[in-house]
């Protein structure tokens, strides 16, 4: 007997494979536009890498549609015979694409700064409110109305247009269930991103199909990258070099002949092997937002002309020509530069649980000894943590914009405040001390983007881009030093004070991929009634300055960081800088570099042809499986 098909009017199934389709088209024309506004970072990859990285990334693309979109399309999908339901579906869907298009245009406008995808970065947010929203309806505003707009025209689209009519019939029930089957194969092999064994696709699993950082940024998608990072605040990689041979090697390479080991349960715990009598120096540390080598004519020979205080610094105090980075983002340089720690990929940020492991608190153990210790920062007090950071590790006061006085007819408002604000604070703050010795840490934010007009003297360049930005106000960060240096004399407290101007990190400059380029940063002690001018040219880390200024100041107490005096001499053939490039680590000496994704080495740097490029991987695998461990472990430094 002849059985008449039932007419329907259901076409849910298309709709979600359209939505599907629609949303990789999205997310390959962001590919594609990242590739052609920055063009120069994938310059160094041929016609089939970025065919690869094109062709691979959609298994990326279609892990965070399968995740996001996935569990709704199921929902669609279910025989529900409401017109209201299905509706809802829809706007949730539209909702998503608009909210992921969102975060691909903020990567798009991010990936210049740092030539990676949002990362890390998505864990501070929480703390900037007040930036994002700043930045959004300024330096972003027309994509953020372009957002606006299409979520607007998803709403008329599914209230005013969408028609949908649906009544379950027995005929297609077997259609039924091959349709939610076909829905939960989506979402499980979206999400895995491969048929095979193993954990589901993660940041690391790019290098199964790029072979370099260029190729895996043009592979990955910023959404993918945040999500991973965000969902646990960690990078899931690892490093399976032994621990005992990793160890052993750091602390040959850290503690040295004049130093013993404190402790064998914490192995890079060390304190000196005779007592010393203490120098009552006080210690200014001035850390210098984004500043890039290129643009201070003292360190580059160019002949900007925005950094003549900073010039004469450099010619009166000890200058290091080969300072380092951590990484590329300011927690990763005041981790670094307060704490002698780095954040090594694999663990939770600082300020976001990595503070429950136990460090050195350099602060702290001044404060014990007498010292008035304080930390300002001329951003928020919120703006990543740092205030309840510095508080921690011993600072008596912490400070932020909202504590600073507006000190000048300033032009524009500063996102990140202004400079002289912040230091002629901290001189006031050292002026209404009551104890002899001081420690102050102060955290620059004039050079950060988006750039304000400061003062119309410091207008030099007149053009609206990036690098003339930065310029002009590099130009009054100088002066505000200048300022600072002028008011330490007039208080009395200049001649007995170690200045340390060290950045970050690094903005701007070449465009050059070289981890040379990218974290090389002006470094210099500048105390020129108490140290003599001299230029050191061997490789020296943010990492290594708390060991410096503990033996400047010739403390006893037992002490932790990842790095060793720089102002020790001996074997600088053996001096090294890590640093942390997203998903990446990272090695640099004198005579060459590595990039590792800790599986294997991504690119070699030769700049001497004896360059072991193994005795390399070796010191760069020790000295990050060491520091993730004593990290993870809680065995860094032991508290009293």
């Amino acid at each position: 007997m002849w059985i008449r098909k039932p007419r329907r009017t259901d076409f849910r199934a298309k709709l979600s494979v359209v939505i599907v389709l629609f949303a990789l088209v999205m997310f390959s024309v962001f590919r594609l536009a990242l590739f052609a506004f920055h063009h120069s970072s994938f310059a160094s990859l041929s016609f089939w890498q970025i065919l690869s990285a094109f062709f691979n990334g959609i298994r990326f693309d279609l892990s965070v549609i399968a995740l996001f979109l996935g569990p709704v399309i199921l929902l669609f999908n279910l025989p529900v015979n409401s017109v209201r339901y299905m509706k809802g579906c829809v706007v949730v869907m539209a909702a998503e694409l608009v909210v992921m298009a969102g975060f691909l245009v903020a990567d798009l406008i991010y990936f210049p700064y740092v030539k990676r995808h949002i990362a890390e970065e998505i864990l501070q947010i929480s703390a900037d409110w007040s930036f994002v929203v700043k930045y959004a309806f300024t330096s972003a505003l027309l994509p953020l109305l372009l957002l606006f707009v299409l979520l607007g025209v998803a709403y008329v689209w599914v209230h005013k247009i969408f028609k949908y009519r649906y009544q379950f019939d027995p005929y297609y029930a077997k259609g039924e269930l091959i349709k939610i089957g076909v829905c939960i194969l989506f979402l499980v092999l979206g999400i895995r991103g491969h048929l095979g064994a193993g954990k589901a696709l993660g940041i690391a699993d790019v290098y199964r199909y790029a072979s370099s950082p260029a190729a895996a940024a043009l592979t990955l998608n910023g959404v993918f990258t945040a999500y991973q990072v965000g969902r646990k605040g960690t990078i899931d990689i690892r490093n399976n070099y032994p621990l005992d041979k990793a160890v052993e090697t750091a602390q040959s390479l850290l503690i040295s002949p004049q130093e013993t080991p404190a402790d064998p349960q914490y192995p890079l715990m060390r304190m000196p092997a005779k007592a010393r009598t203490p120098k009552p120096y006080n210690i200014m540390i001035v850390l210098l937002e984004g500043w890039h080598p290129y643009y201070v004519d003292g360190l580059s020979g160019n002949h900007f002309g925005v950094t003549p205080v900073f010039d004469d610094i450099i010619k009166n105090g000890i200058t290091f020509t080969n300072a380092y980075a951590v990484g590329q983002r300011s927690i990763f340089g005041f981790a670094g530069v307060f704490a002698g720690a780095p954040l090594v990929p694999g663990l939770p940020m600082f300020g976001y649980g990595l503070e429950l492991t136990s460090f050195f608190r350099f602060p702290g153990l001044l404060a014990k000894n007498g010292y008035y210790t304080f930390f300002a920062q001329t951003s928020n007090r919120a703006s990543y943590r740092l205030c309840s950071l510095a508080s921690y590790l011993g600072c008596e006061g912490s400070y932020g914009n909202e504590d600073m006085d507006e000190l000048l007819p300033y032009l524009e408002e500063a996102p990140f405040g202004y400079d002289y604000d912040g230091l002629m604070f901290s001189a006031q703050k050292i002026k209404e001390r009551k104890t002899k010795n001081f420690m102050g840490m102060a955290f620059m934010g004039i050079t950060h983007a988006p750039f304000a007009r400061t003062l119309a003297q410091f207008d030099k360049y007149k053009g609206n881009t990036w690098d003339d930005g930065f310029k002009n106000t590099l130009y009054f960060a100088d002066w505000s030093i200048g300022e600072f240096l002028k008011k330490a004399k007039e208080d009395g407290w200049f001649d007995d004070t170690i200045f340390v101007f060290v950045a970050d990190h690094t903005s701007g400059g070449p465009g050059s991929d070289s981890l040379y380029n990218k974290f090389r940063i002006p470094m210099v002690l500048y105390a020129p009634k108490i140290l003599k001018p001299q230029k050191i040219d061997y490789v020296v880390s943010q990492l290594d300055l708390l060991p410096t200024l503990y033996n400047l100041l010739k403390l006893n107490e037992p002490y932790t960081a990842l790095g060793r005096d720089m102002l020790d001499a001996s074997n600088p053939q053996n001096r090294a800088a890590l640093v942390s490039e997203g998903v990446n680590i990272g090695l640099i000496t004198a005579d060459g570099a590595i990039r590792h994704s800790r599986k294997g080495i991504i690119s070699v740097e030769k700049r001497n042809e004896n360059f072991d490029e193994k005795k390399a991987e070796e010191i760069l695998l020790s000295l990050d499986k060491t520091a993730y461990v004593l990290l993870k472990n809680n065995t860094w430094y032991k508290d009293e």
